[in-house]
């Protein structure tokens, strides 16, 4: 049944891409016309890149309302139409909590607003940056990957690449958006947005408030998000500018249950299976509570932008910018403290920091000097987790799991040049950034007999574990880049690229010794050990690309190699019996991209996007002499070797359809590569009716989507370690056929 519906998929899909064209045919296929590559251009869903000499893949603002999400809240799940990207939810509408993300088979992907890396540095598992902005508030999704330049990589970790949100500016004219989604499982959003329009001060605001909400497809429990912004632009004297935003969210949110290997294997049985809806007195059972198990957060961001026009035709732009995280997370643990019970991780952070750059034309150069300056306080890792235990009234309190105070903040310092020169047909670019991490120093403080107070108060009443502190020490390294673009044609040019990407380091290791002090301590290893073999993942990364654009559309190929150094597994230590994350492997990845947009007619868009990506170990990991993993030769968990997104848009009279098909490789939950994850394919389809200047409205428009349109039952998320080994993998099931309508109204 699975083959007849996935045929049908490739079918329905296969139509819609062989419709013939009014310009140039040959038999069945499109030619695409011959035209002057000029500005930046967009071919529906895609932008069409022209003489970047790197990989880098845009979403419009048509791609991000069209195939942005039900819930047009989660810029992730909007990446998922570009090539190598594979984004999982546990729900169709991006909501969940339980969600994961691979680019190019890596799963540490910067993320940045408007250059600005703003919330949770991938230390803690907070709702981060997610939830800042609604998609209606976007312009574009810009994903650089490969080779990232030195002023587009201003993040802590960026493995797999940045992705850059812009922001959608207030408009010049006076106008008022409102929208609303709703759906299956309780799915209802409304947004509702104000631009007041250019003001005789030179000034423009928006303001924007959202309310989203949605049940769990299966169990018990829901997401709530509530998510208020403002953008004002002023122009200044001289052509130079001042811009201002902010945005507030408040979001709480369900978790869903995890699937065994073995319950993938049988999802007629277990497709539904979930935390459970009552308490039933058995510590053991009750840990999996749905209330239980859940997040809640609220945070904030505020940054801004000025602009000025120097003489020589530079620009010096200065972006300050200042974030709070607030919130915990609640999970069943099934032994904490020594029995069944409940972990309460509080998580509040202060983000701040400052990017000034300065570009200017000098000899015939384009010169890009800048610094990145950012402070994360308190730095992770976890400072404060309490443990509870469950009982037929709720939770009794039973003690603080980790109590730990930072005495230095985490800081990063990194000064970039980039320079680019442009002789003839060819365009080259080079710079280089330099990163300086300082680790924090951690006070590692007595849980024992310790009271159900705030932290602070915590803080007084406990004495300080000599032997679990540790002073920070600094990481330093060299990231530079280098890129060549040659114009064979007005129509087509080819690149190369290289570069070197800064990877997480294991900072989990601290967090295992302060749960497991006495192991470590047995064999003789004291905190500052383990905290000074923290080192970051370094890649080296290899991009051979060739694009072309005609009238019709443009068509993008990149090769890609990667070479991973020092990369962070879980391993047993044989010595301790406990796993912990350490930067101890070796990796290799290699591949092909495709992207293409294509209009063959007037009133049809049609966008492919494909990737074959092998990412494998190429050494056994090692954790001791005699403790070896066997993982040469084998792809890296939850990393599809083949993916494929294929949609369309017809237009007639005011309603358009676009289906689109995302098909998803075989993967596997373990570094044996024993646990097989079969391949899977979604089709959904989206109708959509438009009308200009009806009535009171500028803008009138109404839709309905159907998401998993043949209720395909598959497996989304692996959340697995890039060493899991067999057993250890959780699996979450993919949502099933969701309906969602949606009337949007512009005053």
């Amino acid at each position: 049944m699975k083959k007849r519906t996935t045929f049908f998929c490739m079918f329905l899909l296969s139509c819609c891409l062989a419709a013939p064209g009014r310009g140039e045919e040959v038999g069945n296929k499109v030619s695409l016309d011959e035209a002057v590559v000029t500005d930046k251009k967009t071919t529906g869903v895609f932008e069409a890149k022209e003489r970047q000499p790197d990989t880098e893949n845009t979403v419009t603002k048509e791609g991000l309302d069209r195939f942005g999400g039900a819930g047009q809240i989660n810029a992730f799940q909007a990446t998922d139409i570009l090539p190598s990207v594979n984004f999982q939810s546990a729900d169709a509408f991006g909501l969940s909590n339980n969600r994961s993300i691979r680019v190019r088979g890596q799963t540490r992907v910067g993320s940045v607003v408007e250059g600005l890396s703003l919330l949770n540095y991938g230390l803690d598992p907070g709702i981060s940056d997610t939830w800042l902005f609604d998609l209606e508030n976007l312009e574009e999704i810009t994903l650089y990957k490969g080779a990232v330049s030195a002023e587009k990589s201003l993040v802590p970790y960026n493995t797999a690449g940045t992705m850059n949100r812009t922001l959608l500016r207030p408009d010049d004219r006076f106008g008022v958006t409102v929208r609303d989604n709703f759906g299956t499982f309780g799915l209802n959003k409304i947004f509702t947005r104000i631009d007041t329009g250019l003001l005789p001060t030179g000034t423009k605001l928006f303001l924007s408030y959202s309310h989203t909400e949605a049940d769990k497809w299966k169990g018990a429990g829901g997401s709530r998000a509530d998510i208020a912004s403002f953008g004002v632009t002023q122009n200044l004297p001289a052509g130079s500018k001042l811009e201002l935003f902010g945005t507030y969210s408040n979001s709480e949110t369900n978790s869903y249950q995890a699937l065994t290997y073995a319950q993938t294997q049988d999802l007629g049985k277990y497709y539904r299976y979930d935390f459970n809806k009552s308490l039933t007195g058995i510590p053991g059972q009750d840990i999996n509570y749905y209330d239980y198990n859940r997040d809640s957060f609220s945070n904030y961001a505020f940054f801004g932008n000025l602009e000025i026009n120097v003489p020589g035709n530079g620009k010096l732009s200065i972006k300050p910018y200042y974030a709070n995280e607030n919130g915990y997370t609640l999970a069943g643990v099934a032994r904490i403290l020594g029995s069944p019970g409940v972990r309460k991780w509080e998580i509040e952070h202060d983000n701040y920091g400052v990017v000034a750059q300065y570009d200017t034309p000098l000899l015939g150069t384009d010169l890009t000097l800048g610094y990145w300056y950012a402070v994360q306080t308190p730095p992770g890792p976890p400072t404060a987790q309490k443990v509870y235990r469950t009982t037929s009234g709720g939770l009794t309190y039973a003690g603080w799991a980790v109590l730990a105070n930072p005495t230095e903040n985490h800081e990063w310092h990194s000064p970039y040049i980039s320079i680019g020169k442009q002789l003839g047909d060819v365009h080259l670019k080079a710079g280089v950034r330099y990163v300086s991490e300082m680790m924090p120093s951690i006070d590692l403080y007595s849980t024992a007999g310790l009271p159900d107070v705030s932290y602070p108060q915590a803080l007084n009443y406990a004495t300080i574990d000599s032997r679990g502190c540790v002073k920070g020490h600094t990481m330093r390294e060299w990231l530079p880049n280098f890129g060549i673009d040659y114009a064979i044609s007005k129509q087509m040019n080819a690149y190369f690229s290289y570069g070197r990407n800064f990877g997480r380091p294991s900072f989990d290791v601290w967090t295992v010794y302060a749960n497991n002090r006495a192991a470590f301590t047995s064999s003789g290893l004291t905190a500052q050990y383990v905290w000074d073999q923290v080192k970051p993942e370094i890649t080296d990364n290899f991009d051979l690309g060739l694009r072309y654009q005609g009238s019709k559309g443009h068509v993008a190929g990149t090769l890609f190699g990667i070479i991973d150094r020092d990369k962070g597994v879980n391993v047993t230590d044989p010595l301790l019996g406990i796993k912990y994350m350490r930067n101890i492997a070796e990796a290799i990845g290699y591949g092909v991209e495709l992207e293409a947009s294509v209009h063959p007619m007037d009133n049809l868009d049609v966008f492919l996007s494909a990737s074959y990506n092998r990412f494998e170990f190429t050494d056994d990991i090692v954790a001791a002499p005699g403790s070896v993993t066997k993982a040469k030769g084998n792809q890296v968990p939850d990393a599809p070797e083949f993916e494929a997104r294929v949609g369309a848009t017809y237009r007639f009279y005011d309603f358009s359809v676009s289906p689109l098909l995302r098909y998803t490789g075989r993967r596997y939950g373990d570094v044996e590569n024993t646990e097989r994850i079969s391949d899977y394919a979604v089709v959904d389809l989206h109708i959509q009716y438009t009308k200009k200047n009806i009535l009171w409205c500028k803008v009138f428009s109404a839709g309905v989507s159907f998401l998993n349109l043949f209720d395909t039952h598959y497996i989304g998320i692996i959340n697995a370690s890039d060493d899991t080994r067999l057993g250890s993998a959780s699996y979450y099931a993919g949502a099933p056929f969701t309906v969602v309508g949606n009337v949007t109204f512009q005053f």
